[in-house]
């Protein structure tokens, strides 16, 4: 079993933050991903938002993070995490493909997944109109008229947020009333 100082569980923006902050305080990191490095900003077609970076593709950026994190010394690795053990002084790590890590600590960043429609056009015209973070992405629509999916806190807060940015926002959702917490649907 092989050990390291921290396991970074997700190699998306946060994971390999974590991973350069571990390996530059002078420590092991193993960052496990099941599918590519940077999370759900590598689909993103231009990232807007970042500090320090005025523009930037979702791919560029994570590649930029990985190489970092792996210049200073994380073993990344892509496997699916099976199982954990987080009792005790030793935490164990078991991919899926059956390999065990062990670490004093582990570090859960697996962020978080897309819930998308299934209508046609969306994967085609995803990142071309089509977007998943209001407040990643509101700036494009500025001026322009959206449409928000869904009743519920993130599809509320998200139509809030671009009610300051465009000229109109619609919510569409399949129920008779809002899921949202009243804080939101009284705003």
């Amino acid at each position: 079993m092989e050990q390291f100082d921290v396991i970074i569980i997700g190699a998306g923006p946060a994971g390999l933050t974590a991973a350069i902050y571990v390996q530059r305080a002078g420590l092991r990191a193993l960052v496990l991903e099941e599918y590519v490095c940077g999370g759900q900003i590598a689909n993103t077609p231009e990232v807007e938002n970042y500090p320090a970076v005025t523009k930037i593709s979702g791919v560029d950026l994570s590649m930029n993070l990985y190489n970092q994190a792996v210049e200073q010394g994380a073993q990344v690795l892509f496997e699916g995490v099976g199982s954990a053990s987080l009792e005790g002084r030793e935490k164990t790590v078991t991919t899926k493909s059956g390999h065990t890590y062990s670490a004093k600590a582990i570090i859960i960043a697996n962020g978080a997944k897309r819930r998308k429609l299934g209508v046609p056009g969306e994967e085609e015209l995803a990142g071309k109109g089509v977007s998943y973070c209001a407040t990643c992405d509101g700036g494009f629509y500025k001026g322009k008229t959206t449409v928000v999916v869904g009743g519920g806190n993130t599809a509320v807060e998200d139509a809030l947020y671009l009610a300051n940015l465009c000229e109109r926002v619609h919510i569409v959702h399949r129920r008779d009333a809002f899921r949202a917490g009243r804080v939101l649907t009284d705003a």
